[in-house]
C-alpha cells in the first residue's frame, strides 16, 4: 500500500466520519447505517424508495429494515408515506 493510497484512504473515511455526524448517525450501528444509505442511493437514483425496495437493496430482512426505518423516524431522519398507489406500501423520504 503506497503511501498516497493511505493518505487517500484516511482522507476518505475521515469525510465518512464527518458525514455520519452532520447526518445524525453516528449513534447508529453499520446495519442501520447500511439502511439508511440504501435509503439515499435509491432516492437519487430512482427519485424515489419504498420498504419493498430497501429489502431487496440491502439484503436485510423486513423485521430489520421496517424496526430500523421505524428507529429513523422517530429520530425525524427519515418521513413514512403510505403509498397512493398501493396501500400495503409505504414511501420513504428523507427528512433531511
Amino acid at each position: 500500500m503506497t503511501s498516497e493510497y493511505k493518505k487517500d484512504l484516511v482522507s476518505i473515511l475521515e469525510m465518512l466520519s464527518n458525514l455520519e455526524r452532520d447526518l445524525n448517525l453516528v449513534n447508529y450501528n453499520e446495519t442501520e447505517k447500511k439502511i439508511y444509505y440504501t435509503i439515499a442511493m435509491l432516492i437519487s437514483s430512482n427519485g424515489s424508495c419504498n420498504m419493498t425496495d430497501v429489502i431487496f437493496e440491502s439484503k436485510f430482512s423486513r423485521s430489520t429494515v421496517y424496526k430500523t426505518i421505524k428507529k429513523y423516524e422517530r429520530a425525524n431522519l427519515i418521513i413514512v408515506e403510505q403509498s397512493i398507489n398501493d396501500k400495503r406500501e409505504f414511501n420513504l423520504v428523507l427528512a433531511q
